[in-house]
């Protein structure tokens, strides 16, 4: 089973981008005008959280969103397994590399934050091809594990799991001055987060990025790989503010971040994720 599915996401993984794009918006039509939980959650997010947005604007974003959540997930195999000259081409942005070598000659390592937008395994992607690289992920189940390894390693990035043993390699990549990937809008294990607010709703949130860059003085950086037509993409390079490393409020100052980086690119944001799954004691339940 793992060699055709390997065998299965290579073949797909060679058709050009802009197929794949297609194809994507094509099934994100669809998923627009049929009924379906993923419609559902992404219209209930846009009404909590931009309520300031214009009915007839929601329904925009909504329907965009849709599209590109349909291509970060058919283009993953066009990322991890495709044609490696395809995808050195994909990341050539000289602007963003300039700047990446520019925070790693700095000598303090950097945290790279990689939300749930745009093409973010690209973003993963990018970072890793500009020096050493350590990302937290979570373990997946069956053949899928192997196959997620070797894609998001392709090029030269170490995965570390969601564990306890993960955490430690991530602090010891920053001792040694390297860089590390997070991703920082996923609702974490039980007791391993806290709640704060993301566009003013409680969310549980976690901790880890506060506690590293406390810790090792490292920068946190945003790497949002911006989607473009034709199959192409753009790499945005964004520093996150200083108050994520103050032990009492960087988990609020993260999420402030990570709404202002949402509400740069709202279209490509994966809203149907349930992201307020947990919930404070006594709180209503959302979903």
């Amino acid at each position: 089973m793992k060699a055709f599915l390997h065998l299965a996401l290579t073949l797909i993984g060679r058709l050009p981008l802009r197929l794949i794009h297609a194809v994507s918006a094509g099934i994100g039509a669809l998923l627009w005008r049929l009924p379906n939980r993923q419609k559902q959650l992404t219209e209930l997010h846009l009404r909590l959280c931009l309520p300031e947005l214009s009915a007839e604007r929601r329904r925009e974003v909504a329907r965009r969103s849709l599209v590109h959540m349909v291509c970060a997930i058919l283009e993953a195999p066009a990322l991890w397994f495709g044609p490696e000259a395809r995808l050195r081409r994909a990341l050539e942005d000289a602007a963003a590399a300039r700047q990446l070598r520019e925070l790693a000659a700095r000598g303090q390592g950097v945290i790279w934050l990689c939300p749930h937008i745009g093409a973010w395994e690209l973003a993963g992607l990018f970072c890793s091809a500009h020096g050493a690289m350590t990302s937290l992920y979570k373990p997946q189940k069956g053949h899928f594990e192997a196959l997620v390894l070797e894609g998001r390693t392709r090029l030269g990035a170490t995965l570390v799991p969601t564990t306890a043993g993960g955490v430690k390699h991530l602090l010891a990549a920053l001792r040694r001055r390297e860089m590390i990937g997070i991703l920082p809008d996923h609702d974490p294990p039980r007791g391993s987060g806290v709640f704060a607010p993301l566009f003013g709703i409680p969310a549980h949130t976690t901790e880890l990025v506060t506690k590293l860059a406390a810790r090792s003085g490292a920068p946190v950086w945003y790497c949002i790989a911006e989607r473009r037509p034709g199959g192409r993409f753009r790499l945005h390079l964004l520093p996150a503010p200083e108050q994520i490393a103050d032990p009492d409020t960087g988990v609020a100052a993260l999420n402030r971040s990570i709404e202002d980086v949402i509400r740069r690119w709202p279209d490509q944001y994966w809203w149907s994720y349930k992201r307020y799954r947990r919930r404070p004691p006594r709180a209503e339940r959302i979903y």
